[in-house]
């Protein structure tokens, strides 16, 4: 009985004394993150900072100030004085030019015109962080700190809210930070239904959840977020809008610097709008879905967008039914040392000073200046993986690769000519002729391409292959004339082919 006694009172006492241990190591890895959000998002600083320790809770009070270096060069004050400053230059510039040589002194004085703008006050906020000391973390599980995060706002704002949104936050933050310094942040909603003062709108939300995982220095993430539905009722208008299954869901993976490989997929499950005269528009299966990966010293990446089924009073008075609509791109041989120094320029671009607001396009455009050339001497491509749609009749397509090859720095200060002979297109349209018949004059579109030679039957479809190469231009293997770049090469004739069967 006494060595169970003692064993009750040792754990007594780490339960007790342990979260004033372990809030001090959270102290640490709230200031490391700290460091890390301002390195990976460098429009942020952290102005002022306060970390009021606590034997079980810990309260951190952090300022944020956003674009500081730049809101000061971009008010509409600033802008205006750096314009009229520039004006001045150009005009001092051509007094000089024209004024006699004991005038000098009088022109030096005006060369550089005298402002008076006040910069303005930059976008600072700031985040209450209630910190909860581990080892266990209630509900949260186990780890170093539970923290809940919340903005601070001014007595009137948070009333007005209030008034909206009820006593309950409207969007609740939560971080669970782990034992090896990485950690997962929540962003919850609760669902409610709000009717905005002075609106005629009522708005109702099941409730919304998003995860956002990540290893300690950000090597690693993972995304997971549902949003079941959302519905917006106008009472008088007599219109409503149904959005439902939304999710978000993606990972990655560092590869170099701040380029990361990996998968996200936003999508929508369906989409209603309706109004009045019996308008209605039906959406379904929206998406958004990009990749990024990295082999052999390039990397790929692609986005593919579009919806599925489409219903609409317009599509049916056409007899249309719209089954899929799709926008495939994907851009390929991306040198991938070269990518993270762009990547890294315009992160460093944030964090420069602007010493006027006409510097903008210099510093933001910097980095493209300065590696542009090393990526377009790898050879990268374009790529049209599909655009195009999908219908009870058939579908039609726009496939192809757009090419840059073999340019060379000064192919960029020797004009327009110079790259066009660079430049190399191989595009396909395949569309199926039932699917153009269902549009207004599809038959008599479809007839005139082909007797043009702009088509060419291929069964039940129309097919149209464009080629750009060396400067010359082909569809369907027929030379053709290229508008300010004259016609087609000695010795071929521009005229169209004969009608085809």
């Amino acid at each position: 009985m006494k060595k169970i006694v003692i064993v009750v009172v040792v754990v007594v006492l780490l339960l007790a004394v342990a979260p004033f241990g372990v809030g001090k190591l959270a102290e640490k890895r709230l200031d490391h993150g700290l460091a890390t959000l301002v390195e990976t998002a460098p429009y942020l600083t952290v102005v002022e900072r306060k970390y009021t320790p606590g034997w079980f809770k810990s309260e951190q009070v952090v300022t944020f100030e956003a674009f500081g270096l730049w809101m000061k060069a971009l008010s509409p004050k600033a802008l205006q004085d750096a314009m009229t400053q520039q004006s001045g230059d150009v005009e001092t510039e051509a007094a000089i030019e024209e004024a006699p040589a004991d005038a000098d002194a009088a022109a030096e004085e005006a060369v550089v015109p005298e402002t008076t703008s006040m910069p303005e006050e930059p976008l600072r906020f700031t985040v209450r962080n209630e910190v909860l000391h581990g080892p266990v973390l209630g509900l949260s599980g186990l780890g170093i700190a539970r923290v809940e995060s919340h903005l601070v706002l001014d007595e009137e704002t948070r009333k007005e809210i209030e008034e909206i949104f009820g006593p309950k936050t409207p969007l609740e933050v939560t971080t669970r930070v782990g034992f090896l310094g990485g950690g997962t942040t929540t962003f919850k909603s609760d669902g409610r239904t709000i009717t905005p003062k002075d609106s005629k709108v009522e708005i109702t939300w099941e409730t919304f959840k998003l995860a956002v995982g990540y290893s300690r220095n950000l090597d690693d993430y993972d995304v997971d977020g549902k949003w079941p539905k959302v519905e917006v009722t106008g009472k008088e208008a007599g219109t409503h809008f149904v959005m439902t299954n939304m999710t978000m869901d993606g990972d990655g993976k560092r590869v170099s610097g701040d380029l990361y490989d990996g998968d996200f997929d936003f999508s929508i499950g369906k989409i209603i709008f309706s109004g009045k005269d019996d308008e209605k528009v039906e959406v379904s299966n929206a998406h958004y879905l990009v990749n990024s990966e990295s082999k052999d010293e390039f990397t790929s990446m692609s986005a593919k967008m579009g919806v599925g089924e489409v219903k609409a009073k317009a599509l049916s008075a056409q007899g249309i039914e719209l089954k899929e609509v799709h926008y495939d791109f994907s851009v390929r041989r991306l040198h991938s040392e070269t990518l993270v120094k762009v990547i890294e320029g315009f992160k460093a671009a944030y964090a420069k000073p602007l010493n006027n607001a006409l510097e903008v396009n210099d510093v933001m455009f910097a980095p493209l200046k300065e590696h542009g050339m090393e990526l377009l001497k790898h050879d990268p491509e374009f790529v049209i993986d599909r655009v195009g749609i999908v219908t009870a009749e058939g579908d039609g397509y726009i496939k192809g690769v757009v090419t840059l090859k073999g340019a060379i720095a000064e192919d960029f200060g020797a004009g327009s000519m110079a790259l066009i002979g660079k430049i190399h297109a191989d595009i396909t349209i395949d569309v199926s002729e039932k699917m153009i018949q269902k549009l207004p004059n599809g038959s008599t579109g479809a007839g005139a391409a082909v007797d043009a030679g702009y088509a060419k039957r291929e069964g039940d479809r129309l097919i149209c292959k464009i080629v750009f190469a060396d400067g010359e231009l082909t569809v369907n293997g027929k030379p053709q004339a290229i508008p300010g770049l004259g016609g087609p090469p000695p010795g071929e004739e521009a005229e169209a082919p004969p009608p085809q069967e």
